[in-house]
């Protein structure tokens, strides 16, 4: 007897054909990827070296002290004797301002020489009828018609009266050196200075001079600060300047040890000492940072400008013989709440396996790892760079 045909059957068995090459293909598919797994991904070592725990501040260098050199009279800037860079000695002639005379002091200047003229005049005619009575006392005390009681009485009002015009001489000529001095800045006696001298107050080198010629400059006063002529400060004793974040405050002493790095000096390191932690901090978009100060020693002289941006590193605490890692390459499982760091390390079979790892200390680059791995642990890099990837590729062409 003919078995009959069974279209259902035959649709089960290409169904189950169909399936068996799909499983063929992935778990080859598997295979493969499993087995270029050690290509595709570089690897890091840990390092054995000395693990410093530092505070890092950011900031700038900045002269210990600044010295603004300002007028004390109005007037336009005649010439100036210095440029940005000079080095200046204390008492150096540094600019020179032509006064511009002050019309109301002019008027008062001229009052006061007007009424020393009428005092004068006044004087003179005092002293004209002490005279007169004088020489009619000295003739009737000789006639014995006054005593003499009276006669030196009329001596004393001459004397008076001569002392009260060279009084009235004496303010006139003041009146008039200070109408000249309202006039041109300088006292009658030296006529030919017209310009008022402007001296640096003390030694080093001139920051900035902000005034050209002809500026108008005003004077310092207690209403007004005055303009600025020249900055000047000493570049050999300076400052390291800079803020921490208010995590980092609560570790740092007055007198401890800093190194003041100069990115424009090529990464050069200077010698410091914190001086100085803001007792109070500020708000900066919503993290709080705490000024800090710090004095840069300088043993070999080397020429550092004023406002160079700087970094100051302050060590806590120094590890030698620390292995640490690349602590981009640390990855981290959430379990119970917490981040539970661990890294991938190549196995003899070119597999990656995921391992736990304890963490230390960090200096932002850098981390320790106390246990979990060894120094000759190859770690994955998961989040290769550009120049992980360049590498990468010549490693794939070999």
């Amino acid at each position: 007897m003919k078995k009959k045909f069974s279209w259902k059957k035959a649709i089960y068995i290409v169904l189950g054909i169909i399936f068996a090459g799909i499983l063929i293909l992935g778990i080859r598919y598997l295979v493969k990827s499993n087995s270029k797994e050690s290509v595709t991904f570089l690897t890091r070592k840990p390092t054995v070296q000395t693990m410093d725990d530092k505070v890092m501040a950011t900031g700038k260098i900045i002269p210990k002290e600044e010295i603004e050199i300002k007028p004390n009279i109005a007037g336009i800037i005649d010439k100036i004797l210095v440029d940005e860079g000079d080095r200046v000695e204390a008492g150096q002639l540094i600019a020179t301002v032509r006064i511009i005379p002050n019309i109301a002091e002019v008027n008062n200047a001229t009052q006061n020489v007007q009424n020393s003229q009428l005092q004068i005049s006044n004087a003179k005619m005092n002293l004209s009828n002490a005279q007169t009575q004088f020489g009619m006392s000295e003739k009737l005390y000789k006639q014995g018609v006054i005593s003499k009681q009276e006669y030196l009485t009329a001596q004393q009002q001459l004397y008076t009266q001569q002392q009260a015009l060279r009084n009235a001489n004496q303010q006139l000529v003041t009146a008039q050196k200070s109408l000249q001095i309202v006039k041109t800045g300088a006292i009658p006696e030296l006529q030919g200075l017209a310009t008022t001298q402007i001296r640096s107050k003390a030694a080093g080198t001139v920051l900035e001079v902000p005034v050209k010629v002809g500026s108008q400059v005003i004077e310092a006063n207690s209403f007004n600060a005055g303009t600025t002529i020249c900055s000047i400060a000493d570049l050999n004793s300076l400052i390291f300047q800079g803020e921490i974040d208010e995590a980092q405050a609560g570790k740092l002493k007055q007198g401890m040890g800093m190194n003041i790095v100069i990115g424009a000096l090529q990464n050069k390191t200077f010698p410091g000492t914190l001086t100085m932690i803001a007792p109070k901090g500020k708000d900066e978009n919503g993290t709080i940072k705490f000024p800090v100060e710090g004095d840069v020693k300088n043993p070999n002289n080397e020429y550092i400008r004023a406002g160079f941006s700087a970094n100051g590193e302050i060590v806590l605490k120094s590890e030698k013989n620390a292995l640490l890692l690349d602590e981009s390459l640390i990855q981290y499982d959430k379990k119970n709440g917490k981040d539970i760091p661990f890294v991938e390390v190549k196995q003899a079979d070119g597999k990656f396996k995921k391992v736990n790892v304890k963490l230390g200390a960090s200096d932002g680059i850098n981390v320790q790892i106390l246990s979990g791995i060894d120094k000759n642990a190859e770690v994955k890099v998961w989040n290769p760079s550009d120049k992980d990837k360049e590498e990468l590729k010549e490693k794939s062409k070999k």
